[in-house]
Formats: structure tokens, sequence, C-alpha cells
């Protein structure tokens, strides 16, 4: 019997530390880079997982505030990996994967309004001069990650108000706990 050298390839996988500093957004702070990262592939992840339950009959005008969150999402995940930008046609394809139902003029629609906004920063590609890139204007990180922080933080005490009253206390107790148990909602201070 002879032994039969394999080669094992190995893949490495960055740390947070390495992704954060690897990307090709210039963050103020690696915390920063942290909330930006994990509230960019939160929120990723949650339009990916829904894609099958999404009501198929969405207005455009619905439906754009999906695809705008997400086009920006897209554009931070894409450089979070080292790129400089992505192509107009990459991110399209990015945001049909959550959003199979978004037409290319209405992608094309919102993606303008995020340039014209000033949110998102559109370039000629380098290497090719007939492509577009797109990237995250970098004024822009510091309002994008205090928008979800205060969502994130301020959760459960926006759910309390929604739902205080509108059933009897025990009940609004179990369903706070309910869903604190699944990670859904921070339980709010006791007052």
């Amino acid at each position: 019997m002879t032994k039969k050298n394999k080669l094992q390839l190995v893949i490495r996988k960055n740390t947070l530390q390495e992704t954060i500093e690897n990307s090709t957004i210039n963050f103020e702070s690696f915390e920063q880079g942290v909330e930006v990262f994990s509230f960019a592939a939160q929120s990723r992840a949650l339009s990916l997982a829904n894609v099958e339950l999404q009501p198929r009959k969405l207005s455009n005008y619905i439906r754009s505030g999906y695809v705008q969150l997400s086009i920006v999402n897209c554009v931070i995940l894409h450089q979070m990996t080292g790129a400089y930008g992505i192509s107009r046609d990459d991110l399209y394809d990015m945001v049909c994967k959550s959003y199979p139902a978004t037409s290319f003029a209405n992608f094309r629609k919102i993606l303008s309004i995020g340039v014209d906004s000033e949110i998102l920063i559109r370039e000629k590609d380098e290497n090719d001069s007939r492509r577009t890139i797109y990237r995250i204007a970098e004024e822009m990180l510091e309002p994008y990650r205090v928008f979800f922080s205060s969502t994130m933080t301020h959760f459960g005490i926006l759910f309390t108000e929604v739902f205080k009253g509108a059933i009897d206390d025990q009940e609004f107790e179990l369903l706070m706990r309910y869903l604190s148990e699944r990670g859904l909602v921070a339980l709010p201070p006791k007052q």
C-alpha cells in the first residue's frame, strides 16, 4: 500500500479587524467599522431571508424604500471585500437577489437619486472607461451608523409605544418576553 500525499488547500478567513482594515472605506474608528459592517450585513441577511415571503405586488413607491436600503448595504458590503467600488450591473444583480421584482429602470432611478443626494459616489472605472463604479460617500458612514444603532437600540421602546394600550398589560409583557427570548427585541428598561 502506498501513501498518497494530498495537497490540502487551506483558505484563511480574515479577522474582523483585517476586514475593516482591508476595506476601501475609511472608517473614523474600528468601532464605526464594526457597527457599519454589522448593520449592513444584518440588513442584507434579513432581505435575503425574506425573498420568498415578500408580497409580489408591492407598489414601486413602497418597494423603492427597500431597494434604497439594499443598494446602500450592497455597496458597503462590496467595499468591505476590499473592492474600490461596484459596477452598476453587479449592484443590480445583488439587489435582485433580495428583490427579484425590481425593474432595471426603477433601480437606475433610485441609484441616480442616491448619487444626486450625495449618498453614493459615481466614478468612471480606471480599468475600463465604459464602466461606472459606485461607492459609499464617506460622509454618510456616521449618519448610517447612527440611523441603524438608534433603530436597533430604541426598537424595544418604539415597540412598546405601538402596542401599549392595544392589548392588556399581562398580554403585552408575554409578547415582549416571547420576542426577547428569541432575540427579536430588547426589553425596554423598567419604568
